[in-house]
């Protein structure tokens, strides 16, 4: 059964840039390090608010490397299992189960419906366990992927991940549709594309609910990240909006509408 939204994986450039960002400016605690010999490929875990991030930094990329965000990954009890029931449902298969780069535990990966890369991960490893307390940054919030066609992703994430449906929403001005799912923390924003999206552009943005948006904006600003001038309204929820962007060109966005998973 595939029961926990688990991480975003960013591939980075430059690992003490990124980590400047995700440990020193969000806050992030490194709940784990691995190496991967074969790619000499470094493996971090950074649990943040509440959310986790995985950042992969090759110390010899290809040529080809792609930077960013390249998948989004859940965590599955049964992971042969998982893996053959979204295979027989029709779904590309992309790397069969086997034992992770790493070592710990073992992983599959799977193409979504709008294309995202999806990976299934099953291990022993507890992660989630440290208090977060920062200035600013009160938890995660959501993990947004942009659809090509919203009802079929819905479909994919909540019939075969098992995720609830909490909200759906559209928005007058871009005319857009999103669809909010979670599981018992962890929530996943689908967006309707406007236009055909694909290969990076599918991985959205990461999301945290702020004290205060400016203040979290400000202090990007600060320590020389890219970051926008001033919040705006959110048009479509309560409270406010403000873009972050790491060293590898991912949106931070920061919020401080009230949490969905309690309304």
């Amino acid at each position: 059964m595939i029961y926990e939204l688990n991480h975003y994986n960013v591939v980075v450039k430059d690992l003490e840039k990124s980590m400047a960002f995700y440990q020193d400016y969000l806050g992030g605690k490194v709940v784990f390090r691995g190496f991967i010999p074969p790619t000499q490929t470094d493996v971090i875990y950074l649990y943040i608010a509440g959310g986790l991030v995985e950042l992969l930094h090759r110390k010899d990329p290809p040529a080809d490397e792609i930077f960013g965000i390249t998948h989004i990954a859940f965590m599955s009890n049964d992971l042969d299992s998982d893996f053959e029931r979204l295979v027989n449902a029709g779904f590309e298969g992309l790397v069969k189960p086997k034992i992770a780069g790493s070592g710990v535990g073992r992983l599959a990966f799977v193409r979504g419906p709008n294309g995202a890369r999806v990976e299934l991960l099953q291990r022993d490893v507890e992660m989630r366990k440290e208090v977060y307390n920062h200035p600013f940054v009160k938890s995660f919030d959501h993990i947004s992927l942009i659809c090509n066609d919203l009802n079929s992703s819905v479909d994919f994430y909540q019939n075969l991940f098992g995720m609830t449906s909490i909200k759906s929403i559209h928005d007058n001005v871009s005319k857009t549709n999103k669809n909010y799912l979670k599981y018992d923390f962890d929530i996943l924003e689908l967006v309707q594309s406007t236009s055909k999206v694909d290969g990076n552009d599918i991985y959205a943005h990461m999301a945290f609910r702020v004290s205060d948006v400016d203040v979290a904006l400000s202090s990007a600003i600060s320590k020389g990240f890219k970051a926008d001038s001033a919040s705006r309204v959110d048009p479509i929820m309560s409270g406010k909006i403000g873009y972050a962007t790491d060293p590898d060109g991912v949106k931070i966005a920061f919020i401080d509408r009230p949490d969905l998973r309690i309304n």
